[in-house]
């Protein structure tokens, strides 16, 4: 299966489940198939992995059972708090307010169970879309920048995948520092930024510094050391612009960087 159209099939099934506040392991399997069917009926379905899915099983359990507790939590106390209004049971409307306390910090938890990827404790992609976009258009002013890990693949390969998890986690806490800025893991080594700054000169600034620090260092994993690097590009939004044409203007300008740090003429691509 080519690797364009297993992105096409990916991209289609995440654009439908966005939607949904619980996607179990199920829902995706059969949205993700039948979307691989109206691609191409010939492919084999038993060829594509669904590990991904498995792995997050426990995940989407503890958010469906807490979920459910929850909701339960809040029709009680609606039942209890119009008993205490009718009443003026004061006593009995503050046991409640204290309930509700807690319920609000279990649906904050539930919050960060569904919007913060799992590795680097940043946000993801479900949270782009859930949170700062309303139907795929950005919901205020300010700048977008798409960021890529160079030569990612290679310390995999080389090293290890702790070695790269550790390097993703590195670098998405030194973006986490950028003031006004927050930071979302589209998956792999592709980091987002949305900054409600309006000079770009000063993200890339910042990014550049992050680049200039691993300049003179390595990083050491076991017996083995390595050399870290982004590349990136940003693109300044208005509100109402189109998400999908601005992530694809960025992501255009982190390759031509990407390119041009390895030295390649631009003309001649």
């Amino acid at each position: 299966m080519k690797q364009s159209d297993l992105k096409i099939v990916t991209d289609d099934t995440l654009k439908e489940l966005r939607s949904l506040d619980v996607i179990t392991p199920d829902i995706y399997t059969d949205t993700f198939k039948n979307k691989l069917k109206s691609l191409n009926n010939n492919i084999d379905l038993e060829l594509v992995n669904f590990d991904g899915v498995s792995e997050n099983l426990d995940k989407l359990f503890k958010m469906q059972k807490q979920t459910h507790k929850n909701t339960q939590v809040l029709k009680d106390n609606i039942d209890l708090a119009t008993i205490a209004i009718d009443k003026k049971d004061n006593a009995a409307l503050s046991d409640i307010k204290n309930d509700m306390n807690t319920l609000q910090q279990k649906i904050q938890e539930l919050e960060n169970i569904i919007y913060i990827d799992d590795l680097t404790k940043v946000y993801n992609r479900k949270w782009v879309y859930d949170k700062a976009l309303k139907d795929e258009k950005f919901t205020h002013n300010g700048i977008l920048t798409f960021i890529d890990l160079d030569n990612f693949k290679s310390i995999n390969d080389n090293y290890g995948h702790t070695a790269g998890d550790k390097s993703l986690y590195l670098i998405a806490s030194l973006l986490e520092r950028i003031e006004d800025t927050e930071v979302a893991r589209l998956g792999g080594d592709e980091f987002l930024l949305l900054s409600k700054k309006n000079n770009i000169s000063e993200i890339e600034s910042v990014l550049e510094g992050i680049n200039r620090s691993f300049e003179d260092k390595s990083l050491k994993y076991k017996s083995h050391t390595f050399k870290l690097s982004i590349s990136y590009g940003s693109s300044k939004f208005q509100i109402d612009d189109d998400f999908n044409t601005i992530n694809e203007q960025v992501d255009n300008k982190m390759y031509k960087h990407k390119i041009q740090k390895r030295g390649i003429n631009l003309s001649k691509v």
